[in-house]
This record gives structure tokens, sequence and C-alpha cells, in this order.
């Protein structure tokens, strides 16, 4: 009976012995194999969400057999109305010109604005410089920008002469509404605000807008798309 119970014994040591300082790998033909922990769902989650995905500056990708690149300058050009709130006149004209451009994956925006009380009399000249963001698919881009002005130009005096002048530094933000013909041709409106000491203008222009996207064709005429 002791015989037994000392086997039973021995038997249930080495049990608890394997139990507690198990290995972690498997051993085939020899060969250690560790053993891996499962992910689990809301650590693959975790670490998706860690990863922002941003294209490299050169990415490409093509259209109706164009070629072109993700990150783009543009050009957009118009003329509308303004509303001086701080005169409360009659609406008036404006006119404007905007160079977009990227730095790495930034956007900045170069131009200018003229306005006055009618085509051909012009009394405000703005240019600004501001840092945007920016939305474009292959029907439509959407851009807001905000930053810093320089402006120069007459105030009136009574109620007729602009003989009083200014140049003053200033506050702008604009947004531009994009529908388009092409992936690097389109039209739309363009909105802004300007503020400075002088005055404060609110303001819409009809722009056409024109974009470096294109980069030439990915295959040679006569050759297939497919």
């Amino acid at each position: 009976m002791k015989k037994h119970l000392s086997v039973f014994l021995f038997i249930t040591i080495n049990f608890i012995v394997c139990s507690v300082f198990s290995q972690t790998d498997t051993v085939i033909n020899g060969k250690h194999y560790k053993i891996l922990e499962e992910k689990k769902e809301t650590d693959i989650i975790k670490t998706d969400k860690k990863k922002k995905s941003i294209p490299p500056l050169d990415s490409t990708f093509v259209i109706n057999n164009k070629k072109l690149c993700y990150y783009n300058n543009w050009l957009t050009v118009g003329a509308g109305m303004q509303q001086n709130l701080t005169y409360k006149r009659s609406l008036g004209f404006t006119g404007g010109l905007d160079f977009n451009f990227h730095i790495k994956q930034h956007y900045f925006q170069l131009g200018a604005n003229l306005s006055g009380e009618s085509f051909g009399f012009y009394n405000n000249y703005e240019f600004h410089l501001g840092y945007g963001k920016r939305y474009e698919d292959k029907d439509i881009h959407l851009a807001g920008f905000a930053g810093i002005t320089y402006s120069t130009g007459y105030a009136k005096v009574g109620d007729t002469v602009y003989t009083r002048p200014f140049s003053l530094p200033g506050l702008y933000a604009q947004v531009e509404v994009i529908k388009k013909i092409t992936y690097d041709v389109g039209a739309g409106a363009a909105f802004f605000v300007d503020w400075n000491q002088e005055q404060a203008i609110l303001g819409a222009r009809f722009i056409v807008y024109f974009s470096g996207a294109y980069k030439g064709k990915k295959y040679a005429a006569g050759k297939s798309i497919d």
C-alpha cells in the first residue's frame, strides 16, 4: 500500500512541477517553435488607430489614362461682389487671384484682391498669405484658408472723395467650392472676409480653377490602357 502511495505521490508532484514550469514553445523534430498569443480584436483596432496613413509626396494615380499627382498646386482667378461692413456702402466690385501651393503635406495660399465701388474704380488693394486645408476628388474641390493681410488704398472723406490714404496689416479667411469639369479644371465660388483697423469687407467671387495635378499620360498613343 505504501509503495502504491509513494508512486502516486511521485506522479502527482511531477505533474504539478511540469504545470508550473511548463515551456512556452513546442518541439517538433528537435526544433523549437515559439507559441504566440493571438492578438485580441481590441488590440488590432488600437494598432490601426495609431497608424495614420499619409500618402507619400510623390504619390500618383490614373484616371482615364491621365497620370495625376496627389499633392498638387492650383490657381484660381475670378470676380464678384463685396460689401463694406464698416461704412455700410452699397454692394461693390471685387476681383482676385490666388496661387495655392504645398510644402510637403501642408497647403498655403498667396494672393491679391482689389475692390471698389464699381468695376474700374478701386480704392482698396489687399495682399494675403494664409495656411489651410484641402479636400478633392474627381468631381469636387474644397479648400479653406486663413491668414494675414496687407491692405493699402484710399478711404472716403465726406460723401464723394477718396483722399485719405491707409496702409494696414489685417486678417482674412476664405473658402473655395469648385465643381470640376475635368480633374484639373473647374469652376465655382470663393467666399471671403477681410478685416483691418480701417474696414471690414465681406464678399463672394465666381472663380475658375486650374490645377497642376496632370503629369502626362500613363500609356502612349496606340497602347492598351488595360
